[in-house]
């Protein structure tokens, strides 16, 4: 009998934790606007997907150039000044017509062949390039002659990546940042590597998506391992100010090693990893241009570990704005409103 009763117990636990989790699972029921405002959000009809638009002076530029008149570019960049974050983001938005259309680009660099942004629009553009014949793909999927082309291209874009570090102005880290994705790919030496990152970090010691590219090339998946991978990050944060919100790296890194389940875990190094995120934004500065996307990672860990009132009033902050991060997850803006849903659904529960 005691054993019956024990077998008895065990399936409705069982039952029990299947339907919890079935519950889990399922899609959150909308938020109401009644919902929204009770909680002090913006309804849904009212999200705005953040810095997806160009503003008029990059429309401008892009629309010259791709007529073959590369000057409104020029120009463009240049009047970013030493700005280098903003720099970078401008020569970026040109690369990729770059490596569609590059006779606007080729003039450019004939009649001013002293121009480091042309020289770093080039190696950016001839990096991207190489990648595309390579694929995002683990290695196996590489096949010989994809690996060939994407090699050969490398091998131009670190010519060019050399020429644009001669040209450019001593603080200008603009030709670094190019050739982290390089190093990553024409698997440079760990010297090799901390030598360029020395050029990086001496010019813009909190460049995000330099200080991203760096976290990659030390990745298991790379060139490194998971304890290289926190270390580069740890010793990152450890030497910016609280408030630059390098600790979106932190979470990044977790996620890296632990997959999308790293957001739903509670263990005390998460936990702590959240807090100090949590502590960055109090002290970031309200115009920091990552400070929505950083609220969006910190609400999508707050609600993996079931700090709903923390997560609301993050996305209290964030107001109609849904974070670009969550245009390149998988379920891309729907992520996000779900994220508010349940939110708000478990703080309706008590």
């Amino acid at each position: 009998m005691l054993f019956l009763t024990i077998a008895v117990i065990a399936l409705l636990f069982s039952l029990f934790k299947s339907l919890r989790a079935r519950r889990a699972a399922r899609p959150p029921a909308p938020l109401t606007d009644a919902a929204a405002q009770r909680f002090g959000l913006v309804p849904d009809r009212g999200l705005v997907l953040g810095h997806t638009t160009l503003d008029d002076r990059g429309r401008a530029a892009l629309e010259s150039a791709e007529r073959g008149d590369w000057r409104p570019a020029a120009e463009y960049v240049e009047e970013a000044g030493t700005d280098w974050d903003e720099r970078y983001d401008r020569i970026d938005l040109l690369v990729d017509l770059a490596g569609r259309r590059h006779e606007w680009l080729e003039a450019w660099r004939q009649e001013r062949p002293e121009s480091s942004d042309a020289a770093s629009i080039r190696t950016a553009a001839l990096v991207h390039a190489a990648w595309a014949i390579r694929g995002s793909g683990y290695s196996d999927t590489v096949t010989d002659e994809m690996r060939k082309g994407f090699q050969a291209k490398l091998a131009e874009a670190r010519e060019a990546g050399a020429a644009a570090a001669r040209l450019a102005p001593a603080g200008d880290p603009t030709p670094y940042l190019a050739q982290l994705a390089l190093a990553r790919g024409q698997n440079w030496s760990a010297e090799e590597f901390r030598a360029l990152w020395a050029e990086v970090s001496s010019r813009a010691p909190r460049h995000w998506d330099g200080i991203w590219q760096g976290k990659e090339y030390w990745t298991r998946k790379w060139h490194g391992s998971h304890e290289l991978m926190h270390a580069f990050v740890d010793a990152t944060i450890a030497a910016n100010p609280v408030g630059s919100l390098l600790t979106v790296h932190k979470l990044d890194a977790y996620t890296e090693q632990y997959g999308d389940a790293a957001a739903g875990l509670g263990t005390a190094e998460l936990r702590a990893a959240v807090d100090a995120l949590l502590a960055d934004l109090a002290a970031a500065r309200p115009d920091h241009p990552q400070l929505a996307a950083a609220r969006g990672t910190a609400v999508r860990f707050l609600a993996g570990q079931g700090r709903h009132a923390e997560a609301l009033a993050q996305l209290q902050a964030l107001g109609p704005v849904i974070p670009r991060t969550f245009l390149r997850s998988s379920n891309g803006p729907d992520e996000f409103t779900d994220l508010r849903a349940r939110t708000v659904a478990a703080l309706a529960r008590g």
